[in-house]
């Protein structure tokens, strides 16, 4: 009896799951590496722009949103301005091109955009950034199209430009966070035009009163980290989910995936992703995307499957290729429910803030755990409060853009 195996058997998971982790590690530590460079750079980049928004990075913005707006309409001379101004901003990144060119230009031409921001200077990416602004704008006037628009992005951006002057040089020591006002003013803008008055004003006053209680760069990095990682999740769950819609087999095989990745706990994720990405931000979004992308998937499956079968059916009868049945009918008609999962998903991954704040994320999850281990009730609380700002603020503005989708326009008339 002694020679015979004891029942039940011990399973080696734990020792076979290290071991897959160290091959991997081994075999694809540069593919890690990159993703993890990667990642770092999305989050850091974000986060410097919330917390110190500079005039090239908001005119950069608003022509890349004039150019989404565009290129539809006008592809060709659009992508023509983007690609001039891509490769002038690479080249000013790799050999300060765009400073040599703006040097051998009247330079009273661009300093009045610098002396808006108190800089004596012609910053090159400003100036690569206006010409593609006023070059998309001309794109839009020379060809009438969406000129209300045009005008609204351009306005809005004149208007944050003179409103970081006023903030800036204008009232000196009256404001005593520019950056942090600015940035606020900005996401109100937004809110505002998104869904609604009520909503802006709602921002205005709580983000003020997270300025208010010194934990706006803690939030704004927290902001960043929950946005590349849900845009990650996002980006994977909508194909999964498409795929999910057209195969049977396909849902099949996800759920009981989709079941483990939800019910399994939030820690166990840690464990690979420290292993492969060391501390730091980038473990805290990889362990948030895995944690929070399963309501992408599974939503973006039942809205595409909830579509009547008819206007598929009629699509097909006007003879529209599946890849235009699916851009054009089923995911803008599936696209209330579709955001209702980028909705859970963000929240999701607002719920990993803490979590990810413990590995060395930072933002506002390390205020609450640094609150809990230190028993410091008003860190922590102060930092629990912004979490709840930020978790509103995107609830409010995710479901503004599900209630503007055409199927919930139809529900609601």
């Amino acid at each position: 009896m002694s020679q015979l195996l004891p029942f039940p058997p011990r399973l080696p998971l734990g020792e076979g799951f290290e071991a897959l982790n160290t091959w991997l590690k081994t075999h694809f530590g540069g593919v890690f590496d990159t993703v993890g460079a990667v990642i770092d750079w999305s989050v850091t980049t974000l986060r410097d722009f919330l917390t110190d928004p500079q005039a090239a990075q908001l005119t950069a913005l608003a022509a890349l949103v004039l150019a989404a707006a565009l290129v539809r309409a006008r592809p060709v001379p659009v992508l023509t301005v983007v690609g001039t101004a891509t490769a002038l901003y690479v080249a000013q990144a790799a050999f300060a091109l765009g400073n040599t060119l703006v040097n051998h230009a009247p330079p009273h031409l661009f300093l009045w955009a610098m002396h808006l921001f108190g800089q004596d200077s012609v910053d090159a990416n400003l100036v690569i950034g206006i010409v593609a602004l006023a070059a998309l704008a001309a794109v839009a006037a020379v060809h009438r199209v969406r000129l209300p628009l045009v005008g609204a992005v351009t306005g809005g951006w004149l208007a944050a430009i003179l409103c970081g002057w006023l903030l800036f040089d204008a009232v000196p020591g009256v404001i005593a966070q520019p950056t942090a006002t600015l940035t606020m003013l900005l996401l109100t803008a937004l809110a505002w035009a998104v869904a609604g008055w009520r909503l802006g004003v709602f921002s205005l006053v709580a983000l003020t009163v997270v300025i208010s209680i010194e934990q706006w760069d803690n939030a704004m990095a927290t902001l960043a980290l929950v946005l590349v990682a849900s845009l990650i999740a996002v980006l994977v769950a909508l194909p999964l989910g498409v795929l999910a819609a057209y195969s049977t087999v396909v849902s099949r095989v996800l759920k009981p995936v989709l079941d483990l990745m939800q019910t399994m706990p939030a820690f166990v994720y840690l464990i690979p992703a420290i292993f492969f990405f060391s501390l730091g931000a980038v473990p805290g979004v990889v362990a948030t995307v895995v944690f929070a992308m399963p309501p992408g998937v599974r939503l973006t499956e039942l809205g595409i499957r909830q579509i009547d079968r008819e206007i598929v059916e009629a699509g097909e009868a006007f003879g529209a290729p599946p890849l235009k049945i699916l851009t054009g009918i089923q995911l803008p008609l599936a696209l209330s429910t579709v955001m209702a999962g980028v909705n859970q998903v963000i929240m999701l991954g607002l719920s990993m803030v803490v979590i990810a704040g413990m590995v060395g994320a930072g933002g506002l999850g390390n205020q609450v755990y640094q609150g809990i281990s230190r028993n410091d009730g008003a860190l922590g609380f102060e930092g629990g409060i912004a979490v709840v700002i930020l978790a509103i603020f995107l609830d409010r503005l995710t479901a503004a853009v599900a209630r503007r989708a055409p199927q919930a326009r139809t529900a609601t008339a």
